[in-house]
């Protein structure tokens, strides 16, 4: 047999040796070429309502029989992050009751985090008397952040809601930083 001729089962064997080398490569090319993009892209956030709204409802569901309304208090900023206060009250007959209070951790309008914060009676002290700042000259701040007035139960009486900030200076950054939140029924 001639060099220029090669047997016929050579002839088979190289299309089918080829395309298995092709296929392996593209079998390991493919997965890396449809993860990496997709890994390497950030996961999109949308927007909150927490985050941008003035106000909002929620119809009562199962496992609440109450509807709610949620009212957009004020708002502080520390750093990038904005805190934005939030009371909340339900209808029951024809009234809306007071029923907790939240503040919502925001970067732009993507929700980071939402807490209840504390209510507690403040009835005479300077937390319900002043809206200026508390204690801006040292290490630790309240921050006046707005008020809301709604019907309380047990008082039975329209009560006003005042919400403050709590903040504490870095030294290390020379900022201020957010600490705490609370709201006093006035």
């Amino acid at each position: 047999m001639s060099p220029n001729h090669a047997p016929p089962t050579f002839r088979r064997r190289r299309p089918s040796t080829l395309l298995l080398v092709l296929s392996l490569m593209l079998g390991l090319a493919a997965p890396t070429a449809l993860t990496t993009p997709a890994s390497a892209r950030p996961t999109p956030q949308a927007a909150d309502p927490l985050c941008y709204a003035s106000g909002f409802s929620q119809p009562p569901d199962i496992s609440r029989p109450l509807a709610l309304t949620w009212s957009h208090v004020g708002s502080r900023s520390n750093g990038s992050y904005t805190y934005r206060y939030w009371m909340v009250q339900e209808l029951s007959g024809s009234t809306w009751y007071y029923r907790n209070s939240y503040v919502a951790s925001c970067s732009g309008d993507s929700l980071l985090s939402s807490t209840e914060i504390p209510t507690t009676d403040g009835f005479g002290t300077a937390a319900c008397t002043s809206t200026a700042d508390r204690y801006p000259a040292e290490s630790e701040a309240e921050r006046f952040v707005g008020q809301r007035t709604s019907w309380q139960r047990p008082y039975l009486a329209i009560l006003t809601f005042r919400y403050w900030h709590q903040e504490w200076f870095s030294y290390a950054t020379l900022r201020w930083a957010y600490g705490s939140s609370y709201a006093v029924r006035c």
